[in-house]
């Protein structure tokens, strides 16, 4: 009795593949080159000034270095990678974002002398810095010790410092 339904499912398959062959089946297919997206951010508003950028960098400490108003991001990557560098607590990752964006970082306790780092964006420093507070509490290792590091908008509207 299964034999019969197991060659009866087959069959139905084998009827199915011919009847209703998959969207595409024997179209040729070329490879395109994908479209390169330089920003999550939205387009800025054609206001005639150049683009800028800003970034930050934080070591595993919490340590923290922030630029803004760079014209490239690279550059704006490669100055706080280097200057966070300069400070000597371990690696630090960078974050950059273009002008109209703000990026917060908050902090948090996860044992004696150990910390764990979020970034947070948004459009105004009220949306990074909640977005940055939201992920920190929401590690369950920081147990709602996170504090607000340092907020910063890649157009230089605000670089707020908060500790050390």
């Amino acid at each position: 009795m299964l034999l019969v339904r197991v060659k009866r499912a087959v069959l139905a398959s084998i009827l199915a593949a011919v009847l209703f062959p998959l969207p595409g089946y024997g179209v040729q297919a070329t490879a395109q080159e994908p479209e390169q997206q330089l920003s999550i951010a939205p387009t800025p508003p054609a206001s005639g000034k150049p683009a800028v950028y800003g970034a930050i960098a934080f070591a595993p400490d919490g340590s923290f270095f922030s630029v803004w108003e760079i014209a490239s991001r690279l550059e704006a990557e490669d100055k706080v990678r280097e200057e966070c560098a300069t400070l000597g607590r371990g690696a630090c990752e960078a974050v950059s974002f273009r002008g109209e964006i703000c990026t917060s970082i908050a902090t948090g306790e996860i044992g004696k002398k150990r910390k764990i780092t979020y970034a947070g964006g948004g459009l105004q420093p009220a949306d990074a810095e909640r977005l940055a507070l939201s992920r920190c509490n929401g590690d369950r290792r920081a147990r709602g010790t996170c504090q607000l590091r340092t907020t910063v908008c890649g157009d230089g509207r605000l670089d707020s410092a908060r500790a050390d």
